[in-house]
């Protein structure tokens, strides 16, 4: 007689053991008919972008072993380093900055810098955070592993805190073991100053050093945004301890009694550009003495210098976009405004019946044919480094652009990035130092990646409660595990926290 053999039995004709279909008897019963109102829990799963870039990344690897460099990605020839870095871009990792609630959300810069205290000279990097409350926090970042009592200011860190990095980007698995931040962020003790109203923006003041013959940062300007039309302007000393918050009294014709918005400082630092309710001015950083390059009745919103340092970009609150130069015309000893008139970008989409005025007023040397128009306020306004004639935008109903200013009289953009989401929030964009990664903080507290070539949307993630609303890319550097290309990093500053993400 065979032998029986649990879930088959024995065909005397064909002599063969067949399967028995259906459960086998005695067995447990099968995970599909377990009844539906206790069903187990479902062990955590990487979401399937996370497994296709993995997988990708991988067969990126086999073609780099057997083709070189130049690799065939969907039947087009690819260089590696571009496409290994987008796979990255789309597999981010972020974390939580724990004790950072409510310094980073208007204001973020991060510097190297020399800082003279009682052992001398001592090289720090620095991060600057100015929050809407009107708090100023300076922040000491190290690299993962530094051992902070090896500092020759150990005392002054005793008297602060080490803010606990969480990991916040991938969602981690039960039984998945937390990643450590490749950074850290120490707040140390009386490195806060409180300004009289919300920070409206910080910049960095670059001076040559001669010895070095390279620019260096000592200073940084800080403005408000002012309650009651009263914006300030003050002067940050980095290169001591303690550090020093002194107001810059303005001279000449510009007003303090306006709103400030924004600022930016030229590349040599004597002079800053800032953007208020009344127009835009320059403003000589040493003396104080300053005047209107242009006077609108529309906010500037948005404002930086060229790489040229003669021509100011400003973005208004009507959605305008104009180019000032700051040179002035032969034959003209006296300064004096150009008046123009130019269509309202707005007027367009009102109705007859509306008092909207067609046509707004602008003073300043501008081109009225080269003005930019974007269809709401612009909140962000950048030109890429190495292609200075590219100028990205930003605007608040959630539009994000990229234009050729020597073919603005078209009225095209050369690319846009669909997903961003904004209705009224001021969000800083951020563009990474190799200028292929676009990177911006939504209404609906997703933080997005966009590719700025091709304008695909590479990822999208919500690890914040609250509006990322500030991005900055850090020149800080670091080596990957896929071979020793070099990744740069992000600082993300909302209510909520600060964030680091790679």
């Amino acid at each position: 007689m065979r032998p029986e053999l649990p879930g088959f039995y024995y065909d005397e004709e064909k002599k063969k053991y067949f399967a028995i279909k259906g459960p086998i008897p005695g067995s447990k019963p099968s995970s599909s008919s377990r009844t539906k109102q206790n069903p187990e829990p479902k062990p955590f799963q990487e979401p399937n972008y996370q497994k296709r870039n993995k997988l990708k990344a991988l067969k990126l690897l086999y073609s780099r072993e057997l083709s070189g460099c130049v690799i065939p990605v969907n039947k087009k020839k690819c260089n590696f380093k571009e496409e290994i870095e987008k796979t990255q871009a789309s597999n981010p990792v972020a974390w939580r900055y724990e004790s950072t609630e409510n310094i980073g959300d208007a204001a973020l810069k991060q510097l190297e810098i020399d800082i003279q205290t009682s052992q001398g000279l001592v090289r720090k990097s620095i991060l600057v955070a100015g929050s809407t409350g009107g708090c100023l926090s300076i922040l000491r970042v190290f690299r993962a592993g530094q051992v902070l009592v090896d500092e020759p200011e150990t005392q002054a860190i005793n008297g602060g805190i080490e803010c606990d990095a969480v990991s916040v980007l991938p969602r981690k698995a039960n039984d998945a073991e937390e990643r450590e931040a490749p950074r850290v962020i120490w707040r140390p003790a009386r490195s806060h100053l409180q300004a009289l109203s919300s920070i409206s923006s910080i910049q960095l003041i670059r001076r040559y050093d001669a010895s070095e013959d390279s620019h260096c940062v000592k200073r940084a300007l800080i403005t408000t945004l002012g309650s009651t039309g009263r914006g300030s302007i003050f002067l940050l000393n980095l290169a001591e301890e303690p550090y020093i918050l002194t107001l810059r009294s303005l001279q000449g014709n510009v007003s303090s009694e306006c709103t400030i918005w924004t600022a930016d400082c030229n590349i040599s630092g004597s002079h800053a550009a800032i953007g208020s309710d009344l127009g835009a001015a320059l403003v000589d950083l040493e003396t104080g003495a300053g005047s209107y390059f242009l006077r609108s009745k529309s906010d500037v919103l948005a404002l930086q210098f060229h790489q040229s340092g003669n021509i100011v970009q400003c973005g208004l609150r009507n959605g305008a976009i104009v180019s000032v130069d700051l040179r002035e015309r032969p034959g003209r000893p006296t300064p004096t405004l150009t008046k123009h008139h130019l269509r309202n970008p707005s007027s367009s989409k009102t109705s007859q019946n509306t008092l909207k005025k067609e046509w707004f007023e602008l003073k300043g040397n501008i081109n009225p044919s080269r003005v930019i128009y974007m269809p709401s306020s612009l909140t962000c306004l950048k030109t890429l480094k190495t292609y200075d004639q590219y100028l990205m935008a930003s605007s608040m109903d959630g539009t994000i652009k990229l234009y050729d200013q020597r073919m603005v009289k078209r009225g095209v953009a050369v690319q846009t990035y669909e997903g961003h989401v904004n209705s009224h929030t001021r969000i800083e964009f951020g563009i990474d130092p190799s200028e292929r990664f676009l990177m911006s903080g939504g209404d609906d507290c997703y933080t997005r990646i966009w590719s700025i070539k091709s304008g695909q949307l590479l990822s999208e993630n919500k690890f914040s409660n609250t509006v990322p609303s500030v991005v900055l890319w850090s020149d800080v550097e670091r080596k990957t595990d896929w071979n020793d290309s070099i990744v740069h990093g992000a600082w993300l500053g909302s209510r909520e926290a600060i964030f680091s993400m790679f």
